[in-house]
């Protein structure tokens, strides 16, 4: 069994990679072989939006070390994400990940409910709202499950091996997904901290004529009174069909992403036309 932790920040042996090793230290006890990538070592472009990769199923053309990352997703058997925060969201290597993981779209093997854990740190409660729902968007759309995720508190280097009670937390984290790993797909179930979305455990929600929707996964819910308190009732379809369910990815790639592709061809000289007064504007 290959466990790979995936450590998202620029310092070294900061706390976030600290909580990432210590967690595979435990799965390695456990008897995972464990190994780590530094997601901040690798250079990173930003997606161009070619689409080849989705339309054309072909690798990404870009000359970076994007393939790196994902032959790392592919070669494992479990994953282990963590990254600090830094602006209410995790440090930006997330994001220029996942914008490129779109290249995982509509292949098979994003589709293995691959086990994953996630990590995020911040070093003040409440400046970090985005930060376990981008984690989780970065697992997703790799096409893994998320069964642990934990938010930890410290500020300076290092600050959080003083805490005891958060190495033995990260421990368990190592434990969790060791044990997912060594189960069947379907046997495995989410055993993290949990939110008010039961399906992804976060707590982002928008609100329209009366019913919420959960920012990341679109399940949604009303609030309902009993015995004088207000709680929240979800739709049970959407939390079957949610938006990362394999039915709703297959849908969304073949009725909104494949069609979008002819559709642009037929549309492309119209486009160019239309786009051709501004070419005039100067570049500063």
């Amino acid at each position: 069994m290959k466990i790979v932790g995936l450590i998202g920040s620029y310092r070294k042996l900061g706390n976030t990679e600290v909580l990432v090793k210590e967690a595979l230290i435990e799965a390695k006890r456990r008897g995972a072989q464990v190994s780590s990538l530094r997601l901040t070592d690798l250079r990173i472009d930003p997606c161009k939006g070619c689409m080849a990769c989705t339309f054309k199923l072909e690798d990404c053309l870009i000359p970076d070390g994007w393939c790196t990352f994902r032959d790392t997703v592919l070669e494992s058997d479990a994953l282990i994400l963590g990254a600090p925060t830094y602006l209410l969201g995790p440090a930006g290597i997330i994001k220029m990940i996942t914008d490129r993981s779109i290249a995982f779209t509509g292949r098979a093997m994003e589709r293995r409910g691959k086990p994953g854990a996630i990590i995020g740190v911040s070093g003040v409660t409440g400046w970090d709202p985005f930060t376990l729902p981008m984690l989780n968007v970065f697992m997703l759309s790799c096409g893994l499950k998320v069964i642990d995720q934990v938010m930890f508190y410290a500020q300076g280097p290092g600050e959080i091996l003083l805490n005891d009670l958060a190495m033995e937390r990260a421990r368990k984290v190592g434990s969790n997904i060791f044990e997912a790993a060594s189960h069947p797909a379907e046997e495995r179930t989410y055993v993290g901290d949990h939110g008010l979305c039961p399906v992804c455990h976060q707590n982002l929600f928008s609100a329209k004529d009366g019913v919420l929707e959960c920012a990341l996964c679109r399940a949604k819910a009303k609030f309902e009174a009993v015995n004088g308190r207000t709680r929240l009732v979800f739709d049970p379809e959407t939390l079957k069909d949610h938006r990362w369910s394999e039915e709703a990815l297959l849908e969304h790639f073949s009725s909104a992403v494949l069609p979008s592709g002819p559709r642009f061809l037929s549309e492309k000289e119209e486009i160019r036309k239309r786009a051709s007064k501004y070419q005039v504007l100067k570049k500063k």
